[in-house]
This record gives C-alpha cells, sequence and structure tokens, in this order.
C-alpha cells in the first residue's frame, strides 16, 4: 500500500515486481490513469527488455476480471477482518503475511484444492496470486 496514487509510487512498485521476477515481465496492464503516466511510463521505456503495454478500457471491468476478483477476496478475507491500518508499514507487512498465506499455504478449489505454487510448478502455466498465463502487474491498481 502506498499513501497516495502517483507515478512515483507506480515507478517504486514496477521496479519491485520488476526485481521480484527478476526481469521476467512480459506484458503489462494498467488502467488510463495519471499514476500510470510520468515516473511509471519512464521507467517502462527505461528497462532493458521490451515490455507490451496494454490499457484497459476506461468502465470495463471485464477487461480486469480476474484483478477484480482478486480485489474482492482482497477486501472480504483481508480488510474487511480488521487487517486495515493507516500505517504502511503496519499494513504492508500484515499484507505481504497474507499473501505468503494465500499463495503458498491456502488450497484453492478452483485449482483443484492445490496452492497457487503447487499448481504453478505443476502445471507450468500459471503464475502465483492469480490465474492468468502472462506476467502482469495486477497488483498495481490494487495496492495504490
Amino acid at each position: 500500500m502506498y499513501s497516495t496514487k502517483s507515478s512515483k509510487n507506480a515507478q517504486d512498485f514496477l521496479k519491485r515486481i520488476y526485481f521480484l521476477y527478476k526481469a521476467k515481465i512480459e506484458n503489462l496492464q494498467t488502467d488510463n490513469g495519471s499514476e500510470f503516466m510520468g515516473y511509471f511510463e519512464k521507467s517502462i521505456q527505461a528497462l532493458p527488455q521490451t515490455i507490451q503495454r496494454y490499457f484497459s478500457r476506461p468502465r470495463t471491468p471485464k477487461d480486469n476480471s480476474i484483478d477484480e476478483r482478486f480485489n474482492r477476496t482482497l477486501e472480504e478475507e483481508f480488510i474487511q477482518l480488521g487487517n486495515f491500518t493507516p500505517d504502511l508499514d503496519i499494513f504492508n507487512k500484515r499484507l505481504t503475511k497474507w499473501l505468503v498465506e494465500y499463495n503458498f499455504n491456502r488450497p484453492h478449489q478452483s485449482l483443484g484444492y492445490q496452492t497457487s505454487v503447487e499448481f504453478h510448478f505443476e502445471h507450468h502455466k500459471v503464475l502465483p496470486i492469480y490465474p492468468s498465463s502472462t506476467i502482469s502487474c495486477f497488483l498495481i491498481h490494487t495496492m495504490l
């Protein structure tokens, strides 16, 4: 979580995702918000690899159905259960712990009761956290 929606914070998140995925980002989808211009756009262009960028259409949540469903899960199973705090350090530590549980320990019915990580390594098609066959920075709009 960041304190504001800004291109500087979106840039920071992109750098973190780029590091986490060891520079293996194939494409990126964002909305048309100003936070995904400026510093963020310059960071994409400065990366040593070409990343295909896609923009979701305005007021079309079906373009991001996987993201929207994950946002709902995050809201219902994390935030509404008392994990929100305006203290960024505490919130981000709680969120990290929850994401580890969600991806590494929790079996998912839609994945045949495997964890996201187990399913990923068994099928080599899906990345942890969301059921998509490409790498994207889906959490950018979730975290901002």
